[in-house]
């Protein structure tokens, strides 16, 4: 019988061995109880697109310069950049999208709380799921 969080209910006896006691100690990775502060990206995505954009227009205007530096190539980098920055915009926007549609369908998805097994308290005698 599993519990909400999806371990065991009563996980029995915790068996030390003798030649190692040990006893019984925290996972190194565990999940924090918070949301994403933006999920989708379109955020981070945006500025990222802003500033190569900013890169480019820069690059542009200094472009005689790069060159005698040698360092032309620096407008290439800076115009790939914005067009893999709108991109990424693109289906960061669509994906923000089809979220948005999806919760309409699910009004617990967007309750605003995390979830509930993040909240329940660690215990010493549990063993996290492998």
């Amino acid at each position: 019988r599993h519990g909400p969080n999806g371990r065991a209910a009563d996980p029995g006896p915790i068996v030390v061995s003798v030649s190692q006691n040990n006893p019984p100690h925290r996972p190194l990775l565990v999940q924090a109880p918070v949301r994403a502060l933006d999920p989708d990206g379109v955020t981070v995505v945006t500025a990222g697109t802003i500033g190569f954009a900013i890169g480019a227009a820069v690059c542009w205007w200094a472009y005689p310069q790069l060159v005698a530096a040698g360092k032309g190539w620096y407008l290439g980098v800076a115009i790939t950049g914005a067009a893999i920055g709108l991109c990424g915009l693109a289906f960061s926007l669509l994906r923000a999208r089809r979220r948005r549609l999806n919760a309409r369908d699910d009004p617990e998805e967007t309750s605003g709380e995390p979830p509930r097994r993040a909240l329940e308290p660690w215990s010493e005698d549990q063993k996290p799921v492998t």
